[in-house]
């Protein structure tokens, strides 16, 4: 819970809370989830943050932070099936990057490229940890200046890698057969940037068994990196 505090901290010190941070701190909350106990703990905590902040000056925002904080801790997300994230902004790579963390025992990635190097630090601290970590990639991004995936493997990851004249360009990953992220969002650094791009996290039975068949289908047939 301490990286949801922190998380409000730096948001009402910068006196925004964009849409794309209420996204993000509801993905938070989705991927850890929380009692009610926890969730009024964190209420609590909103305002004491807002009591810290608040002048004469700024009293209109602060009261606006408060009420959209608090509107994040309404409900647990978890009890969703399905939410779309967009990005620019942190949203997409905030999803990925918590259910990566939040996996417990594997994570099964299939993705044109990996150039974002906070994605591929919770990939490798996940891999440390001791979960089993698979990913799927195409050869001719693999090279790139900034690809991720080369140091991944040095690591001892498991990559197969798709070496046909055509391009293996899937994005989406399962976790623990729990859950799953698709959708346009490259997992690059300049998509978080400047991209026009989404990803839809879901958790329906069907849609992930639909999806980890297709993965374990391509792996059997990808070479190893």
């Amino acid at each position: 819970m301490d990286d949801i505090i922190e998380f409000l901290r730096e948001s009402i010190s910068d006196e925004v809370l964009s849409k794309s941070e209420r996204k993000s701190l509801k993905a938070m909350i989705s991927e850890h989830p929380l009692d009610e106990h926890q969730l009024n703990f964190l209420r609590s905590k909103n305002y004491e943050l807002a009591n810290e902040k608040v002048t004469a000056s700024n009293y209109n925002f602060i009261l606006d932070w408060v009420k959209s904080a608090n509107s994040a801790l309404l409900i647990p997300p978890s009890s969703s099936v399905s939410d779309a994230y967009f990005s620019p902004g942190d949203a997409c790579r905030n999803v990925i990057i918590n259910q990566i963390n939040a996996a417990t025992q594997q994570v099964s990635i299939c993705v044109f490229t990996i150039s974002d190097d906070t994605i591929a630090d919770a990939i490798l601290t996940s891999h440390k940890k001791g979960k089993q970590i698979r990913i799927i990639t195409d050869n001719d991004k693999s090279h790139d200046e900034g690809s991720d995936i080369e140091q991944l493997a040095r690591e001892g990851i498991s990559i197969k890698m798709d070496r046909s004249p055509n391009h293996m360009h899937h994005k989406f990953m399962v976790s623990d057969e729990k859950a799953i992220i698709t959708g346009s969002y490259n997992w690059t650094r300049s998509a978080a940037k400047f991209n026009q791009e989404n990803i839809v996290l879901s958790r329906e039975a069907n849609l992930i068994k639909s999806y980890l068949k297709e993965f374990d289908q391509l792996w059997k047939v990808m070479e190893n990196y």
